[in-house]
């Protein structure tokens, strides 16, 4: 049942991107695009290699210090998963979460639950980003076109449902006991035990949200993970000769983020060149060059990800699901 769904899931996705890629060529001139690839700049694009991995330590860092609370895990071993769990998404959308959580909870002393939970925080902190870069963005250029205040906005949602979800699970509520004694009643015994145990086990992925120094030093380095991001949808610009400002890169970014919340395609395609054509020629006429610098992203960030994560993968001796050896 879980295959099949996934599988309809990444059909969504392919179906999306196409969509996404059919809107982000409508108009533009292939050998223009073609010329701008032939003629990119090394330096810059090696730069966007470089931004791209060097978001990836920092993801891992902001990981070990949002579980801290909860158990000590090898940074070298979160390192790992992250690129794993990003690879995953890369090939089949929203799996990834799940492998790196699995991943963990085999090779640490911590139930997979509590690191999906974990999971679960990071995203609430990478949507907080968000919206803190989408107030810098309307500083630096209040008269935004609608699509890119509508990200915002749906940005906004995210942060306030995520933050919902985490205080009705953290803190004891009339609500979330009635909700246990109906799954009690309904469900056989043992497997309502188990989903109590799952949920009292998660509990501990939210133990970071306790300490004020962790939540500030998680948003810190929530900021420079994301930033890290934007230097590489700049450097993807420049890599072509394109002139990008901070709030076109912003605006790239934040339109990539929103949109990855829908199902996308393998790598991402479509998506990522949606938001590039939006977002960098939103101020100009003008569409083929930000198209390459979406190809030159692309290539120099998702796919060493997908590379580095199978290697890791293969290295980690993947995860067998029957396995007695991984906790839930």
């Amino acid at each position: 049942m879980a295959v099949t769904t996934q599988l309809k899931w990444t059909f969504l996705g392919i179906i999306i991107g196409l969509g996404f890629l059919w809107l982000s060529l409508r108009g533009i001139n292939v050998q223009s695009v073609l010329d701008s690839l032939a003629t990119i700049k090394p330096a810059p694009a090696l730069m966007v290699v470089i931004a791209a991995m060097l978001f990836m330590l920092i993801k891992a860092w902001r990981w070990s210090v949002i579980l801290k609370p909860a158990a000590s895990v090898e940074l070298s071993l979160l390192h790992s998963a992250a690129y794993i769990g990003t690879a995953a998404n890369l090939i089949i959308v929203h799996s990834g979460e799940v492998i790196r959580a699995a991943l963990i909870g085999r090779k640490s002393q911590i139930a997979s639950s509590a690191v999906l939970a974990s999971i679960g925080v990071e995203r609430v902190f990478d949507f907080m980003v968000v919206v803190a870069l989408f107030g810098v963005l309307l500083m630096i250029d209040p008269q935004l076109p609608e699509y890119v205040a509508a990200a915002g906005l749906v940005a906004l949602l995210l942060v306030v449902i995520g933050l919902l979800v985490i205080i009705s699970l953290v803190i004891p509520s009339k609500t979330r006991g009635q909700l246990a004694k109906l799954v009690t009643r309904f469900l056989p015994e043992k497997f309502s035990e188990l989903i109590i145990k799952q949920l009292k086990r998660s509990l501990i992925g939210f133990s970071a949200l306790g300490s004020p120094s962790i939540i500030i030093q998680t948003f810190l380095l929530s900021l420079m993970q994301w930033s890290c991001i934007i230097a590489a949808i700049w450097l993807s610009g420049v890599s072509v000769d394109y002139v990008v400002t901070l709030s076109m890169a912003i605006t790239v970014w934040v339109l990539m983020v929103v949109g990855l919340t829908l199902p996308s395609s393998p790598a991402q395609l479509g998506t990522i060149q949606l938001a590039f054509t939006l977002g960098l020629s939103f101020t100009l006429d003008e569409t083929q060059v930000p198209f390459a610098a979406s190809v030159v992203y692309t290539v120099c960030v998702n796919l060493p990800y997908m590379i580095i994560g199978a290697v890791c993968w293969l290295q980690s001796g993947g995860i067998s699901i029957q396995s007695k050896n991984v906790r839930s």
